[in-house]
């Protein structure tokens, strides 16, 4: 992907490009403020379709909020009816007539004064001791027990003692059904309670059908408005079959969409104008869906007309653009070309058939400069590489005397102890170490050389120090082959022993470990020492990044930090992290190189 962006860059400078893209953004421009225009129209019709749909549904919730107070004052008023006359003390055969002729007379007379608002009710009420009453058969009072909306009513109504009336879920009524088919009610409900504890209960009876009248005639073609309660059950829906149902989690509704606001929505793969009003009296929330197809129809047909007009302009202001392009920029594209090819061997010299003086004359200037940078160019990766040999070859001549000092100081430090079997051990095993590491003339050496080296150093430090120093040798999968500059792993594995474990009094663990990540291969060299404070880290840390080879002292660290950054680039190199009392952590980073014909096969193994 790197390479395809350079290329698509490099496209995107040339002169003939820039020319194209030129007279091309110029239509585009143009098309763009065209398109703009007609979004903007766009959102200005969907803003005032919008608030002119929220008004609507505003009305709607007004005389909705006028069926649901009459359903609560028709409520009270039958409370109060019922209470005067004792209607929770008659018994069976004494009385019952008397409150059922006095509850019709009243019912007449309520019927009358809300008719004139178009209110039609039922009332039903029981009472523990058997007494019923129903204005007009709505249901079966054997089979009121059975409903489920019901017994949520009743629930509703011990749950909230405070508030007198509560509202049951929408239900279909099969006891009383409509002319026209099913019927569909929602009941006010006032529980009636006596001093023992028992309790009447009254039902006012609303037909859905009041509040889908309140709608019906805002119902747009494949439109739908529902209305529902603060639980998230229907109330009213233009399709029934959808009535007292927990349709809608109403947290999720309002947080997507909000409150009395309008917005666009996809839904079923079909674009809706979603519209949503909470009536903070009556606690409903009113909705309407409506396709934009229907709203935008006119709008949409000019959007296709002028999508098609533009393509057709957009495709003839390719070819215009192509043309002028390649017209002007063809002689200057050719002496580009040249450039772009004088980096290589292949370079051939331009001739200088243009037809224009000028572009001759830049020709002839550029095959003259051409000639002499190549000179030069040979001359000075010759310098660079000879400076390079020298700097590693210093590096590595550099590391080898402070090698071979500490290690004859273990080996001095152990005789004048008196431990000369010791030392005869550490000196066969010294010997050893110089065989496979100072002799080492190639500029990389397998990895797995390099651990067999490191090994062999501890193996050393270990005769000295005993059971105060342990290690641990983890070479991961697929590294054994890959190829390393060498001694890169011992003097950060004698800084781990010299500077971090001599320092604390307890046994301590040196590991020594390697990793593929990717195209990296990372090495660490982890010990639980004495570890640096943040000062004296941060001064190490400065030390390593320094770039001057010239004054002897970058042992250790910086060292092997400017061994890797010269052979694989700036990017790699030797990070270090250390905690006090905790330890330190050095870990090498660099390419994972091996061997031709060996990649892949070490590959397998990870």
């Amino acid at each position: 992907m790197t390479a395809l962006a350079a290329k698509l860059a490099a496209q995107m400078k040339k002169l003939r490009t820039q020319l194209f893209w030129a007279y091309l953004l110029l239509f585009t421009l143009f098309l763009a403020v065209a398109l703009a225009a007609f979004a903007l129209v766009r959102q200005l019709v969907t803003g005032q379709i919008g608030a002119g749909r929220l008004d609507v549904l505003r009305q709607i919730a007004e005389r909705a909020s006028t069926i649901k107070t009459s359903g609560i004052t028709l409520s009270n008023l039958y409370f109060y009816e019922l209470e005067e006359q004792g209607a929770l003390e008659v018994e069976p055969g004494a009385g019952e007539d008397a409150l059922t002729a006095y509850l019709d007379r009243q019912k007449a007379k309520y019927d009358e004064v809300f008719s004139q608002i178009g209110i039609d009710n039922e009332v039903l009420f029981t009472q523990p001791q058997g007494f019923c009453y129903d204005s007009g058969q709505a249901v079966s009072f054997e089979a009121l027990g059975q409903q489920l909306w019901y017994r949520r009513l009743l629930q509703s109504l011990i749950a909230n003692p405070e508030e007198e009336v509560q509202f049951s879920r929408t239900f279909r009524n099969d006891f009383a059904p409509a002319p026209g088919g099913a019927r569909y009610q929602f009941a006010a409900g006032r529980r009636m309670e006596k001093a023992d504890g028992s309790a009447g209960v009254l039902l006012v009876l609303l037909d859905e059908q009041l509040l889908e009248e309140l709608y019906a005639p805002a119902l747009g073609e494949g439109g739908e408005i529902y209305i529902y309660d603060q639980d998230g059950f229907i109330v009213s829906h233009s399709n029934k079959k959808m009535l007292g149902k927990q349709f809608v989690n109403v947290d999720n509704m309002r947080s997507m969409y909000g409150e009395n606001r309008y917005s666009v929505i996809q839904k079923l793969g079909q674009s809706y104008l979603l519209s949503t009003y909470l009536d903070e009296d009556t606690g409903w929330t009113i909705v309407e869906e409506i396709p934009t197809d229907a709203i935008f129809g006119v709008l949409n047909q000019a959007y296709t007309i002028l999508g098609g007009a533009a393509l057709a302009g957009l495709a003839a202001a390719l070819a215009v653009a192509l043309y002028m392009s390649a017209r002007i920029s063809r002689p200057l594209t050719e002496l580009s070309d040249a450039m772009d090819a004088f980096g290589s061997r292949d370079f051939a010299e331009l001739s200088a058939n243009t037809g224009t003086w000028e572009i001759d004359h830049l020709r002839q200037s550029f095959n003259h400069m051409a000639v002499e940078i190549f000179h030069l160019m040979d001359a000075v990766q010759e310098r660079e590489r000879q400076k390079r040999v020298l700097e590693m070859n210093f590096l590595r001549a550099q590391i080898n005397p402070h090698f071979l000092y500490n290690m004859l100081f273990s080996i001095r430090c152990t005789v004048e102890i008196g431990k000369n079997r010791q030392a005869a051990q550490m000196i066969t095993a010294f010997t050893d170490l110089l065989k496979s590491t100072l002799m080492v003339k190639k500029a990389a050496v397998p990895l797995e050389d390099e651990f067999e080296s490191a090994r062999k150093y501890l193996v050393v430090q270990k005769l000295r120090y005993g059971d105060k120093v342990h290690f641990e040798l983890d070479l991961g999968p697929g590294t054994g082959r890959c190829q390393v500059p060498p001694l890169i792993l011992q003097p950060l594995v004698e800084n781990a022993i010299f500077h971090g474990l001599e320092a604390k009094s307890s046994a301590d663990m040196v590991v020594v470990a390697s990793a593929l990540e990717g195209r990296e291969l990372v090495l660490t060299v982890t010990d639980d020492g004495a570890g640096m404070d943040a000062e004296t880290l941060e001064r190490v840390r400065a030390k390593c990044r320094s770039t001057d080879l010239g004054d002897g002292s970058s042992i250790g660290l910086a060292n092997v930090h400017n061994r890797i950054r010269l052979n694989y680039g700036a990017g790699y190199g030797v990070q270090l992290d250390s905690v006090p009392d905790i330890g330190t952590t050095v870990t090498i980073r660099m390419p994972a190189v091996w061997e031709k014909g060996e990649k892949s096969d070490e590959s397998a193994d990870c």
